[in-house]
């Protein structure tokens, strides 16, 4: 019996699909142009989908052919940079254009983003890497939602290949109120020295006369 239950679920696992861990040769053999990005995790919307479709899109104004794709995970021994550069690879070999790639791997949070090597003078590594891990992945794990990180993401990039200067990342946290000091300034003293005289000041005028008129009156 312990026998039989020990290769019943021996022959479950090896039956069982890979936790749907996928390498660059489990995606289209051919870049997908109508519907650029390839949603394999389903974290998007139809419609984050169509605008991000829409924006990547808009990229091919400036001769790049862009993709977006997202898994849940890569297959062990590979990472999401090793297995975005070997899909774009594979995609220029069935066509040669200039093209981008970002792949997000959503079990952990990463995020490859590569390029055609004919690009590194518009959209060179250190803009890529810092798109990748500061603009979309640091803002995955601080909670942003996939169709604005990545939203962000296209939009800087389509800034740099506009001419305009790099915008950089999004700023870490929001700028925190100035912290009020118990110690008064030297207008807050001046003005409090001014309230007082004033309350001296309509104190007497209106103790004087009283005075006045008890004194006389006797």
């Amino acid at each position: 019996m312990g026998r039989f239950l020990g290769l019943l679920v021996l022959g479950l696992v090896v039956l069982a699909p890979p936790s749907m861990a996928m390498t660059a040769a489990d995606l289209p053999a051919t870049p997908p142009e109508q519907e650029r990005v390839v949603d394999q995790a389903e974290v998007l919307s139809r419609a984050a989908a169509g605008e991000l479709n829409r924006r990547l899109s808009d990229l091919t104004s400036y001769g790049v052919e862009a993709n977006l794709v997202t898994l849940k995970r890569v297959d062990y021994g590979s990472t999401p940079a090793t297995v975005a550069t070997d899909l774009l690879e594979r995609w220029r070999q069935q066509d040669p254009r200039e093209r981008l790639v970002t792949l997000v791997e959503t079990r952990t949070g990463q995020v490859a983003l590569v390029a055609s090597p004919a690009l590194a003078s518009r959209l060179p590594p250190d803009l890529l890497q810092s798109t990748a891990e500061d603009t979309m992945a640091g803002q995955l794990r601080r909670g942003e939602g996939y169709r604005m990180t990545m939203l962000r993401g296209v939009q800087r990039l389509d800034t740099v290949l506009a001419g305009e200067e790099d915008p950089g990342p999004p700023a870490l946290e929001a700028a925190m109120p100035a912290v009020r000091s118990n110690v008064p300034s030297h207008e807050e003293t001046t003005a409090s020295n001014a309230l007082t005289w004033v309350a001296v000041l309509l104190g007497l005028g209106t103790v004087i006369p009283m005075l006045t008129w008890w004194v006389f009156s006797r």
